[in-house]
């Protein structure tokens, strides 16, 4: 394609992202165990001294593809949501406003999902092995466990919830179900469809 980037004419930046959407694709096949650094260099053509310039470990590499996808999707879900965004990228805080019901928010999102299994995947993989105290993982998911869960309640009051962090608890747990089930039989499963007869019997 004409004036498309090759790798030896990135800037950084877009080297680091190149880097990071690669790595995406092997962990969410391998998760971080099974990861090998040579795997992404081969397929990003470069060393993997060269991978460790820009992310210094494995550990730091998956760190940095966790940050990058967080934000990215939250970007793009506030985008569609009339959502503003809080400088840095970062999830609403306690006092950030957050006008979007718990409806629209979770049907945004699985809608959204339905268009990138892998990276479903990828979150689901890590989650299950970040369970483990020693893995690198662990706190960065204890942390983010409890922004979603901020962000989840506040669109729960929105829609009137008389327990909003319980509902929001509820929703969650059967989403992260609905996508397990959805990424073992995704040719019958209608992700987005399957979320929306949930979400109502959840709320009422």
């Amino acid at each position: 394609m004409a004036g498309a980037r090759t790798k030896s004419t990135m800037t950084a930046q877009e080297r680091r992202i190149s880097i990071l959407n690669t790595a995406a694709q092997f962990v969410a096949q391998h998760g971080f165990w099974g990861l090998r650094l040579r795997e992404i260099a081969v397929a990003e053509d470069m060393t993997e001294a060269g991978l460790l310039y820009h992310f210094g470990s494995k550990e730091g590499l998956l760190l940095a593809l966790l940050d990058y996808r967080d934000k990215t999707d939250r970007a793009a879900l506030y985008r569609t949501l009339g959502v503003p965004m809080p400088s840095g990228g970062e999830a609403v805080g306690e006092d950030d406003p957050f006008p979007v019901g718990l409806r629209d928010l979770t049907c945004a999102t699985t809608e959204r999902n339905a268009t990138q299994p892998e990276i479903v995947r990828l979150y689901t993989v890590l989650q299950g092995e970040a369970l483990s105290e020693n893995h690198p993982a662990f706190q960065y998911f204890r942390d983010r466990e409890q922004w979603v869960m901020r962000e989840y309640t506040k669109a729960a009051a929105n829609d009137g919830c008389s327990d909003p962090r319980r509902t929001a608890m509820q929703a969650l747990a059967a989403m992260d179900g609905l996508q397990m089930r959805w990424l073992h039989d995704r040719g019958h499963i209608d992700l987005a469809g399957e979320w929306r007869e949930l979400i109502d019997r959840i709320i009422d």
